[in-house]
Order: structure tokens, then sequence, then C-alpha cells
């Protein structure tokens, strides 16, 4: 049923017209979320691993200094810490690994969030070529659609895994480390900028036959409004 819908889309919708299962949609749009998030995960431990270098930064168990000078620091039980140090030694990649640990859920969130964003411009735009149809079915086109961005991540992580391969980052300077992640990213970038508009391209064709069948349009206009959110979608996304 994946690869009908991935590599025969037009066939896949016409045996699911007139309503094609949302059930079926909201299932395939979880599995990508929890995928691609497994793949952002997966980038960020990689990269905390190879960054065995350390720093110093301030220690959050000693009180700011204000609480120990000498008008505080006696009975008081603020200043307790004050003679603790005032940096400590991390290690560069446990500190990456954080950052990457906030925005691990925003990843999940922001897919989730998206199909539904993502099927009201599909909705409208097919309006503009007079589709008909419930939102439900253009929601249950769009839930599909997304599947193209799970091939897209992981030819994208093949790719980060090959800039990867040759990066040294086991060094101490964080300004250098971040001009070579910058560096690393752009590598990868310029092979994912491509994997994103083959992506954007297979999930207009995917969204094409979806509203043909879904919205009762032609496919030639059924392409058009489909095209429209899949540029949109790929301009932000380079931009991002």
């Amino acid at each position: 049923m994946l690869s009908d819908a991935l590599f025969r889309p037009d066939t896949f919708f016409e045996e699911r017209t007139p309503r094609p299962s949302l059930g079926s949609a909201f299932a395939v749009v979880l599995v990508v979320a929890l995928l691609s998030t497994a793949i952002f995960g997966v980038i960020g431990w990689s990269l905390s691993q190879r960054m065995t270098g350390t720093t110093q930064i301030d220690n959050p168990n000693r009180p700011a200094d204000v609480f120990c000078n000498d008008e505080f620091y006696q009975d008081n039980p603020v200043s307790d810490g004050c003679s603790q140090p005032k940096t400590k030694t991390v290690v560069v990649g446990n500190l990456l690994w954080k950052e990457f640990q906030k925005k691990v859920p925003l990843v999940f969130v922001g897919i989730i969030v998206g199909w539904p964003l993502t099927a009201v411009g599909l909705h409208v735009t097919s309006a503009l070529f007079d589709g008909e149809g419930s939102f439900s079915n253009t929601l249950a086109v769009a839930g599909w659609g997304m599947l193209p961005s799970l091939v897209q991540a992981l030819v994208g992580l093949g790719l980060f895994y090959i800039a990867l391969r040759h990066a040294d980052l086991s060094g101490s300077d964080v300004e250098l480390l971040t001009d070579q992640l910058q560096s690393l990213i752009a590598k990868a970038r310029g092979g994912t900028l491509l994997v994103s508009a083959l992506g954007a391209f297979w999930q207009g064709v995917v969204w094409t036959y979806g509203l043909k069948h879904a919205r009762r349009l032609p496919t030639g206009e059924a392409a058009a409004a489909a095209g429209i959110v899949a540029v949109l979608l790929f301009v932000m996304g380079a931009l991002g």
C-alpha cells in the first residue's frame, strides 16, 4: 500500500475514491513524525560523540558575584556555594547534545502541526480551480503526500554521514568548532537541497493525484494546485 502511494498515486487514490482513509493518513503522518524525529536525534547524537574537546562555562552551582561579597557572605544561605569555582570544565559534545534534546520534541510537534496546515493550503489552492469534496478528504491527501519527506530524510541522513566521515570535531576551540559545523552542514546541504527539490516534486505528484480524485479536478488543475503548495514549502525549507 505504501509503495502504491509513492509510485502509483493515480491508481492508489482512484481505488479510494471518493473518501481516502483519514485514519490511514494519520498513521502515515505519525510514522513520518516519529522517524524524522529519530533521524534528527541520531544526527545530534553522532555530532556530540565526535566533539570530545572541553571548554569552560559558568558554574551554575555557584551564586552570582553579588551574593559572594563581604556584605552577603556572612550567615547568608544563598552564599553557601561561594567557595565553589566560578567556572567548570565540560565536554563540548555534551553541551551540543543538551541543545539537540531541547529541539527534538519540536521536530515531532512541527510535523504533526504542519499536516493540517498543509491540508489548508491544498484545500485553498484546489478551491481556486473549483475543487469539490470535504476538507477531511484533503487532509487525508496531505497526510499521504508526506511519505516522500521520509525518503528525503533518510537520504539526507546518508549525505550527512558522508560529509561527517572526514570531519575532525575533537578540538576545544568553540569558535573553530562552530565554523567546522557550519562548513559540514553547508557541504551536506548542497546535496540535501537537491534532495529537497526532488522530494518537493515527489510530494507534488502524490498530492496532484490525491486532489484529482478527492477534490474531483482535472489532472492539470490538480497539478497546479499541488505545485503551488509544494513550491512554497520547498522555498520555506530552503530559507529556513
